[in-house]
Order: structure tokens, then C-alpha cells, then sequence
């Protein structure tokens, strides 16, 4: 088991979003959009877009080298 604390929390509040309780990969966070998150609300649209083309780029260059090899 790991953790980790985030350094811009402070008594459970976020000193980097004022006025807001600390919630890793909220909007505003300094991990949003940086990593990917189970919970995909806290997903940034464009990384997971970004994420989605490259698997559907490396899965099309699996089938031509597939192919090839036939």
C-alpha cells in the first residue's frame, strides 16, 4: 500500500484553489489533466481524447504489421 499528500493541502483545504476542500484532479488542480483518474469526471477531455487516438493509432499499425507478416 502507498500514499502521497498533496502539497498544496492544508487542513483539508486547497491552497491553490481558494476557497475550495482538497479534491485530487478537481478542475483548477495542479494534477488535473496531468494524470488519469478512476474516476473519469476528473479526466481532462482533451488527454483522454489525446489517449484514445494513440491506442486507436497503435492498434491500426498492429493490424497492417499483421498483415504484412501474412
Amino acid at each position: 500500500m502507498s500514499g502521497w499528500s498533496c502539497p498544496n493541502e492544508v487542513k483539508g483545504q486547497c491552497e491553490h484553489v481558494a476557497g475550495q476542500k482538497c479534491d485530487p484532479g478537481m478542475k483548477g488542480c495542479v494534477l488535473f489533466g496531468k494524470f488519469r483518474f478512476a474516476n473519469t469526471e476528473k479526466n481532462s477531455p482533451r488527454r483522454e481524447r489525446e489517449r484514445q487516438e494513440a491506442m486507436a493509432s497503435d492498434s491500426e499499425q498492429l493490424m497492417k504489421t499483421r498483415s504484412t507478416q501474412k
